[in-house]
């Protein structure tokens, strides 16, 4: 009973607050149009599988690791953050199956901004490789026109696939 004494005093005092608002001094000129404003822009990221041919003690995690095509000089900035794991697998339904947490260093995980790889006009044909991106396309690609350096050493990474 008390708690319900309680809810009526607040909404009693609530009505009176209200009545006391001079609404003399309100414009009617209102602007219909929503107002948005982006706080914080979110940001996605497509990850990127690099298969060395052998571990590579020259990579550290947090390397820039730049996507350069060789035809027309096109770069890509990207970001190595983790290795890849032994003994990861999945079945056809995607499940995980088999999961070693063990580092297998012959495979890095990079990652690029979503937003770059969509609208970047300096990248026509490395944003075409991108499987989840806009503009995807099936390319057939000589390794030696698809090289990966890291921007810390300007070595160039010896690798036999990359899954985009």
């Amino acid at each position: 009973m008390e708690n319900s004494l309680s809810n009526n005093n607040y909404l009693e005092s609530l009505v009176e607050q209200i009545k006391e608002i001079d609404t003399t001094e309100l414009n009617d000129d209102v602007s219909e149009d929503s107002v948005s404003t982006v706080i914080e822009e979110q940001k996605i990221y497509f990850w990127i599988r690099l298969y060395l041919k052998e571990e590579d003690p020259n990579v550290k995690i947090g390397d820039d690791i730049i996507i350069r095509w060789q035809q027309s000089g096109e770069e890509l900035e990207t970001k190595f953050f983790a290795w890849g794991k032994k003994g990861f697998e999945k079945n056809s339904d995607e499940n995980i199956t088999n999961y070693n947490p063990e580092d297998d260093k012959k495979i890095l995980s990079l990652m690029v901004d979503e937003n770059i790889v969509n609208t970047s006009k300096d990248i026509p044909f490395i944003r075409t490789l991108f499987k989840t991106g806009r503009h995807y396309e099936y390319q057939l690609v000589k390794r030696s026109d698809l090289i990966f350096v890291n921007k810390r050493n300007d070595m160039i990474l010896d690798y036999f696939d990359c899954d985009f």
